[in-house]
């Protein structure tokens, strides 16, 4: 697919502390969920990019979930079908969702004996952070993803020198996040959540824990577990 630049961007509530369900790990998908940011190309495809923290074995549903909400809302009433555009979702995940070393997958729909595409209009990218190694995929994505997995104990100066050599509208970015920090409102909201975001899945590992063990006692297997 071609891509085209963006001609319109919106961020969608970075903090919101009234909504549970954007902090607890979700099994089935909520109603009112709002994503990171949504955007639309110059050609009118859908971008619709979430960053999420936690999930487990059924996140795959949900993904598709608002997907498909989102695609329904572009027509209007009265409208024809060929007034719908592509919907592309693209996610990236702080939580692997299996044991694969894929980095960052691509899904489409294929006929399962031919392979031949149906339709464009539904691509997903999954992006799991915790596989990333530097220069391990795509050059394109390999600063991205270098400067969204940078810890706090890195020489994030000299990575982000590197970083704009190889591609320099990390420059910009920089010049962003530098403001970010600078920010103290956001900064203090951002302090405030990361305490809440810790003990949840502190929480959520404790929950895990308990329900592999019943489910041992009660003698599902380990795939059976591995779904709740």
């Amino acid at each position: 697919m071609e891509m085209k630049t963006f001609r319109s961007l919106e961020i969608l509530t970075p903090f919101n502390y009234k909504e549970n369900n954007e902090d607890k790990e979700t099994i089935a998908p909520k109603a009112g969920r709002r994503l990171d940011i949504k955007c639309i190309t110059q050609n009118g495809t859908v971008v619709i990019i979430e960053i999420q923290l936690q999930g487990n074995s059924r996140f795959p549903e949900r993904i598709l979930y608002y997907w498909a909400s989102n695609y329904s809302k572009l027509l209007k009433h009265g409208e024809k079908y060929d007034a719908l555009t592509p919907v592309i979702s693209i996610n990236m995940l702080d939580f692997n969702l299996d044991d694969r070393n894929n980095v960052h997958s691509c899904y489409m729909i294929y006929d399962t004996s031919n392979k031949k595409l149906l339709t464009d209009h539904l691509q997903i990218h999954i992006i799991e952070l915790k596989k990333f190694k530097s220069n391990l995929i795509k050059y394109y994505l390999n600063c991205w993803l270098t400067f969204f997995t940078m810890k706090d104990k890195d020489d994030k100066e000299a990575i982000m020198s590197e970083l704009v050599k190889e591609k320099p509208i990390m420059e910009e970015i920089q010049r962003k996040y530098n403001n970010f920090i600078k920010n103290r409102l956001m900064m203090n909201e951002y302090d405030k959540r990361q305490p809440y975001l810790y003990g949840n899945q502190i929480m959520l590992e404790e929950e895990r824990k308990l329900g592999i063990k019943e489910g041992f006692k009660t003698g599902l297997t380990v795939d059976e577990i591995n779904k709740l």
